[in-house]
């Protein structure tokens, strides 16, 4: 969907990809001008409730429970230190595998937002997108990383939860990331992403595109609820927002990414 690369290094079992070939593949993209690059003093942001997604896309979050939270919590551990012998004997998830932990090595030394930058332009061509209807017969399934890289293939909840993966390999904790699921407004779809929070600006990783942007640079995006270090939030909008006067789902569990948004009335 996005280019060859890495996507194509990937079919091929047998390919062998150095740390230093995926860094030179691995330059990443960034919307955003070069004098307002965050340096390498940008910091990650540690919020004290561990939410690094409150205010994202404008919103105002809030804890909540969600029905997955069980389903969550496996995704969440399977995406700590991915390891060869997660894959078995299954080589193609062995290969993938293997080009996710050269990313993370290649781009260790790099600043934050270009380590971010490299990893969403790696997972966009590493995997190929389909519906979870045409992968796993059903209309929205949650995969683990190994499922993911087992398949090649995946819809954007999947790319954010490969992306997610990656980034904890490269030393970014799980605490600053979360996965957003939201409405494009543009599209009239849900949609997932990645979201990683740092001192300057809340950075979103998105399988639409190689470039990283800032959720500010993203107002089409109206934030649902999200996902991080085993926490869940729902998002609302303050009294006067273009998203409060808007209907929301009838239910969070309906929502289902990748998919159009149905009328909740």
């Amino acid at each position: 969907m996005v280019g060859s690369g890495i996507q194509g290094a990937g079919k091929r079992a047998g390919g062998a990809v150095t740390a230093m070939a995926v860094a030179c593949m691995l330059s990443g993209s960034l919307a955003i001008p070069e004098a307002r690059l965050a340096s390498k003093s940008t910091q990650l942001d540690y919020m004290s409730t561990g939410s690094v997604v409150a205010g994202i896309f404008s919103s105002v979050a809030f804890p909540f429970k969600p029905g997955m939270v069980a389903r969550w919590t496996e995704i969440e551990a399977g995406a700590d230190g991915l390891a060869v012998e997660d894959c078995a004997d299954l080589a193609p998830c062995r290969v993938r595998l293997s080009l996710v932990k050269d990313t993370a090595n290649a781009v260790q030394d790099l600043s934050l937002v270009r380590k971010i930058a490299a990893v969403n332009t790696a997972v966009n061509r590493l995997i190929d997108y389909r519906s979870d209807k045409d992968v796993y017969g059903v209309l929205d399934y949650w995969a683990t990383p190994k499922e993911i890289l087992t398949e090649g293939k995946g819809d954007c909840e999947d790319f954010a939860i490969l992306k997610m993966a990656a980034l904890r390999a490269a030393g970014i904790p799980a605490e600053s990331m979360a996965l957003v699921v939201l409405r494009d407004t543009g599209r009239d779809f849900y949609h997932a992403v990645l979201a990683v929070s740092t001192s300057n600006n809340t950075y979103v990783l998105d399988n639409l595109r190689d470039a990283v942007l800032t959720d500010k640079q993203l107002p089409q995006y109206q934030a649902l609820y999200s996902l991080s270090a085993q926490k869940a939030w729902v998002h609302g909008y303050k009294r006067g927002s273009e998203f409060a006067m808007q209907k929301r789902p009838a239910s969070l569990e309906a929502v289902q990414p990748g998919e159009g948004v149905q009328d909740p009335s």
